[in-house]
């Protein structure tokens, strides 16, 4: 009699989640639902959180079978996990331990000045080996293969938030970016690039100087993209004082000075007509479409205003424009900027 209570006491738990293992307790209102972590979650917490976030009343079966099946120590990674209304119980323990790793993440490729910060980025979201990432990104036949030269592959990269598996690789990331990038370059934007007479390389190598001439306000990069468009059609050098830093790899100068102008470097549009080789930085789409979108007007020159605003002045003739480059140069001098 005693040997049979024992055992009746021992069974009657597994016996009741046999039983119970195939009920649907989540009580979501949509069928459809997306459980973001923000951390790293032991299966063992996983009932308590699904109350807490009211996907379900009682926490009891989940406990039991995660227990059951040895999951209790496994981690659910940082991420997001999709799972249905329709599903019983032991489906959602089996699917989510399932996809424990193969999780899906908000990957957010930032618009940077160079590819190492990106990289950097990226390593910082996902495990990978940042040196085979930018081994791919600096390799003249991956290049190729793409459609792109050495110096202008980093036009491949299109910033923006993508949702994409925990588990992705770096070879992964390239086609990711592959993807991304056929989808941004429609049909809509090729033919803006093509009535510009600019391939999709050039309309980002120019958007490039543009976001690095603007950092401040985003409003103006369509103005600044006309002045530059407009240059580019006159057969004038652009002039832009982002490319000399960059050639000079001194991208925080504060003043150029003429001796800086003499830097010989194919990215040096004070030397050089036409678009350097490669971007100055990777920009953003929207300073893309501000390019693809540019504001008509007759302005060739710019000068910064006088000012902390962040703001240009504009003008078509070059009288105009040394009468603002006085200004600036004296505000300049009188606030000590050198």
């Amino acid at each position: 009699m005693v040997v049979s209570i024992s055992i009746l006491y021992f069974t009657k738990p597994l016996i009741s989640l046999y039983f119970s293992k195939d009920k649907k307790e989540i009580i979501s209102e949509e069928e459809r639902i997306v459980l973001t972590l923000k951390k790293d979650l032991l299966f063992e917490e996983l009932g308590t959180l699904l109350i807490k976030k009211k996907l379900i009343n009682n926490s009891k079966n989940i406990d039991g079978l995660i227990s059951y099946k040895g999951f209790s120590k496994e981690y659910l990674k940082r991420g997001k996990y999709t799972f249905y209304k329709s599903w019983s119980t032991n489906k959602l323990v089996n699917q989510l331990y399932i996809m424990r790793k193969q999780n899906i993440i908000d990957l957010y490729i930032p618009s940077s000045r160079n590819l190492e910060l990106i990289v950097r980025k990226i390593n910082s979201q996902l495990t990978i080996d940042t040196l085979k990432l930018l081994d791919l990104f600096k390799d003249p036949d991956l290049a190729k293969k793409y459609g792109f030269t050495n110096s202008n592959f980093r036009t491949f990269i299109i910033p923006n938030t993508y949702e994409v598996y925990s588990s992705l690789d770096e070879n992964g990331i390239i086609e990711l970016i592959r993807k991304e990038y056929k989808k941004f370059w429609n049909l809509k934007r090729i033919k803006k690039a093509n009535d510009l007479g600019l391939s999709q390389s050039e309309v980002t190598i120019l958007a490039s100087i543009v976001q690095m001439e603007q950092q401040i306000k985003f409003d103006e990069h369509s103005k600044i993209a006309g002045l530059y468009i407009n240059r580019l059609k006159r057969g004038m050098k652009l002039q832009a004082d982002p490319t000399v830093k960059y050639a000079l790899n001194k991208p925080n100068l504060k003043r150029l000075y003429y001796s800086h102008l003499k830097e010989d470097s194919p990215y040096n549009t004070y030397m050089y007509k036409g678009l350097p080789p490669g971007p100055i930085c990777i920009p953003d789409s929207r300073v893309i479409d501000a390019v693809l979108n540019h504001s008509k007007h007759n302005y060739i020159f710019m000068c910064a205003e006088p000012s902390y605003s962040g703001y240009h002045n504009f003008s078509s003739t070059n009288k105009e424009h040394e009468k603002f480059k006085k200004l600036y140069t004296d505000w300049l001098a009188k606030e000590g900027i050198r």
